[in-house]
């Protein structure tokens, strides 16, 4: 998918300004936007180092110097300005990041494998119940000992079962999904934020607000199925850098 600009209506992604059909001038092609998409979401979740970004406790870094970090490493990039960078926070289709226009800084609102304080997003208006998906073979541990963040900071909690079951699909072809009492947890004074429209963040969940939801079928978007196909290619081509890394294979 494209990242476009409309001179009336602003930044969009597709062929055409969903507003008013405009064509608009192009700003990253498909390969670009993907391309870019994964490198700010490394900067602001996982290694700002490797690109000379500052990312504060809050987890905001400046759109300029993220700008700078890109095209000082990626020759590929040595054009890309904020437009680039501002439109790409715009039109994320998922919501994952926010964008402090007056000061010009960005920042990842999940999936963080740093150390980011998140404590300032809104935990009013929380849903009764929101849904956790996980490979079946963990629903013993998870039983034991709750649900924990592993390898991210914050435990990702899905505002519905579908979008739960959906997360899951990147991990399993069958994912488990779990219902989690937020009603509950609110009583218990356990934290749980609104991060998007969608996914939500905590620190730990305990096994007694988990229950296995009722499975239902779902249908997955044929944008999303590429995308998941695309990341298992990706995971497969990773683990066979690194078995051939460690002399298992020829």
């Amino acid at each position: 998918m494209k990242l476009k600009i409309c001179p009336k209506h602003g930044p969009f992604r597709g062929e055409n300004c969903p507003i008013c059909g405009d064509e608009g001038k192009l700003l990253l092609n498909d390969w670009e936007l993907e391309a870019i998409s994964r490198i700010i979401t490394g900067i602001l979740r996982h290694f700002p180092e490797k690109f000379n970004v500052h990312v504060d406790e809050r987890g905001w870094a400046s759109i300029d110097e993220i700008v700078e970090g890109i095209r000082n490493k990626e020759r590929k990039f040595k054009w890309l300005k904020p437009q680039h960078i501002e439109a790409f926070i715009l039109t994320d289709p998922k919501g994952r990041f926010q964008m402090d226009t007056l000061e010009r800084k960005v920042r990842a609102v999940y999936g963080h494998s740093i150390n980011v304080d998140l404590s300032d997003l809104p935990n009013d208006n929380l849903p009764d119940k929101l849904y956790y998906a996980i490979v079946p073979e963990e629903e013993e541990f998870i039983n034991e000992i709750g649900i924990k963040p592993g390898e991210r900071k914050w435990v990702h909690l899905s505002k519905t079962y579908d979008e739960a079951y959906i997360a899951g699909r990147h991990r399993s072809e069958d994912p488990l999904v779990l219902e989690i009492n937020v009603k509950k947890a609110i009583e218990d004074g356990i934290e749980i934020r609104r991060a998007t429209k969608t996914i939500y963040i905590s620190k730990d969940i305990p096994p007694y607000l988990i229950k296995k939801a009722r499975k239902r079928h779902v249908e997955i978007p044929d944008e999303e199925l590429k995308e998941i196909e695309l990341e298992k290619k990706r995971k497969e081509e990773k683990e066979r850098r690194r078995m051939e890394e460690e002399g298992d294979i020829e």
